[in-house]
């Protein structure tokens, strides 16, 4: 009779990728060789750190990825770590850290979500080299804390954080990650210049999903159009990012991406939707198109059924 240990190690980590994360963390308690076999069997993860269990629950529901084997984690930071916006954050880092360090070397797919990237998580992450999609989720709009002004979440200020994506800190030019197939992010403040070192860095990313990343220029369509990774770029979501750079000039640039299959720039107001969907209709041909739409006019009248008490 074939027993659970006498599965080869592949077949044994195929079983135990599909455990919810608790029962795989107790199963890596029961000896030495388990534990091993547990730490390389976590290949996919949604880890989400929270002051609350109400803001963890808001979080998972607007989650970005929808794979089933994806393990989602929910921690909620206890109330000494929760006092001030910054303590919430540097708290929140700092748990990313520790759990991603502890598998390095298995994670494929990886989606975070705290209030702000911090250089802890950061680091963490950039040695992820095996990383195949990643997700960085900053925005949460219907968080609810004393210290944190509504105005928060329509902000991305930029920072030397995205910088360790490209290279390590002590080690110049050793490039991180590399490996990276699809990446989201999230109310990111990230810059031109360093999301065309991540892309550089990492050649065969072919999902792009870029939300409120609002100090992102058109320069970073010509940049796509122009590089490695454009050539083979499917899917495009530049949605929410509302500098007044990104207007028609854009459209140019977006032509030449000629393997697109997916393209939203729900948000880009001055794009003209009808112009948008007449050069898809007549040249670009993607079969999946959101258009960038336009804000409601604040003078516009709302009708109401007559009929409706």
């Amino acid at each position: 009779m074939t027993t659970f240990t006498s599965l080869p190690p592949e077949i044994t980590r195929e079983i135990l990728q599909y455990l919810p994360v608790p029962t795989l963390l107790a199963f890596g308690l029961t000896s030495k060789n388990n534990h091993s076999i547990q730490q390389h069997s976590l290949s996919s993860l949604r880890l989400g750190v929270f002051h609350s269990r109400l803001g963890g629950m808001i979080s998972l529901m607007e989650a970005t990825a929808d794979r089933s084997c994806l393990h989602s984690v929910q921690m909620i930071l206890p109330k000494s770590e929760c006092r001030k916006k910054d303590k919430v954050i540097r708290n929140q880092n700092l748990r990313i850290a520790n759990v991603v360090e502890k598998y390095t070397h298995t994670l494929r797919d990886l989606e975070i979500a705290c209030w702000e990237l911090q250089e802890s998580a950061a680091m963490s992450l950039a040695q992820l080299k095996n990383l195949k999609r990643l997700s960085i989720r900053l925005d949460h709009p219907h968080t609810r804390f004393s210290g944190l002004d509504p105005s928060f979440w329509e902000t991305a200020p930029g920072s030397p954080v995205w910088n360790l994506f490209t290279s390590k800190k002590g080690e110049k030019g050793k490039s991180a990650l590399g490996r990276l197939q699809s990446l989201n992010l999230e109310r990111a403040g990230i810059t031109d210049y360093q999301l065309t070192k991540i892309l550089e860095s990492n050649p065969n990313v072919r999902e792009l999903s870029l939300r409120k990343c609002v100090n992102l220029t058109d320069k970073i369509f010509k940049i796509l159009a122009e590089g490695k990774v454009g050539r083979k770029l499917e899917v495009l979501h530049f949605t929410r990012c509302c500098e007044v750079e990104i207007d028609e000039r854009v459209l140019d640039h977006i032509g030449r991406l000629l393997n697109l299959k997916e393209l939203s720039l729900y948000g880009c107001y001055r794009l003209d939707s009808d112009l948008v969907k007449k050069l898809n209709d007549e040249q670009w041909h993607i079969e999946d198109l959101t258009l960038p739409s336009t804000p409601s006019s604040p003078n516009q009248e709302v009708q109401i059924d007559p009929e409706y008490k």
